[in-house]
């Protein structure tokens, strides 16, 4: 399929540029990016902001996301759709492949006095989690015709750059972590979406035929290619 090539050369690309971003990254010695954005991120005027964002914490742990996974998978199920196999998978994913990287790579955390010195830094697995979801479920529910186009791409970005955003606030990792997160959820939202998407439901190509036949043949070449 024309689509699943694409979306494969995109995750490639993603990965790779994530592994080349990694090998750049120092242990213990922030580039002076990150120690910048770290000062503005600990302003004492954004003590509210970072207040407010407690509450995604839950949410990008494994726990969270992987929950929210099976539920979506669950309603698409309920409604006869199709594409919850992807989107469960690139939950579960997110969660793993970002572990197996922490196990090879290490990067030290910011350190924050009366914390323990912390080793796994790279990439964010709260971006990394949330970004594969965020990806793989935009491009299953425009494809089901449960999101417009520029919903789906709302879905696909605003939930990673929000947790991204909470995760430096909060002073858990370095910008370049939650750079890393983005490059790899995307990797692995596209990889799943292209490996276990399934083509159109009948329920969705229904939906397309009653708002006009030259969707439906459009929809059709685009499950065919």
């Amino acid at each position: 399929m024309k689509e699943n090539r694409v979306d494969l050369l995109l995750a490639t690309s993603a990965a790779a540029a994530a592994v080349l971003l990694a090998r750049a990254l120092p242990f213990d010695d922030p580039p002076v990016v990150d120690r910048r954005i770290r000062r503005a991120a600990q302003a004492p005027a954004l003590r509210p902001v970072r207040s407010a964002m407690r509450p995604l914490f839950p949410i990008g742990l494994p726990g969270g996301y992987i929950t929210i996974a099976y539920l979506l998978a669950r309603s698409l199920r309920r409604k006869r759709r199709a594409g919850g196999p992807a989107i469960v998978t690139s939950a579960w994913a997110g969660w793993l492949v970002h572990r197996a990287i922490k196990l090879v790579y290490q990067r030290e955390r910011p350190r924050r006095r009366g914390r323990r010195r912390r080793i796994e830094s790279y990439p964010s697995g709260h971006t990394t989690g949330t970004t594969a979801l965020s990806v793989t479920a935009a491009r299953v529910l425009a494809r089901e015709g449960l999101l417009s186009r520029n919903a789906s791409l709302a879905l696909a970005a605003l939930p990673p750059v929000v947790m991204g955003a909470y995760r430096v606030l909060a002073d858990d990792h370095w910008a370049t972590d939650v750079v890393g997160g983005w490059l790899t959820g995307a990797a692995i939202g596209l990889t799943c979406d292209a490996a276990f998407g399934e083509a159109q439901s009948p329920k969705a190509l229904e939906a397309l035929r009653r708002r006009g036949p030259r969707r439906v043949r459009r929809a059709r070449s685009t499950s065919a290619v």
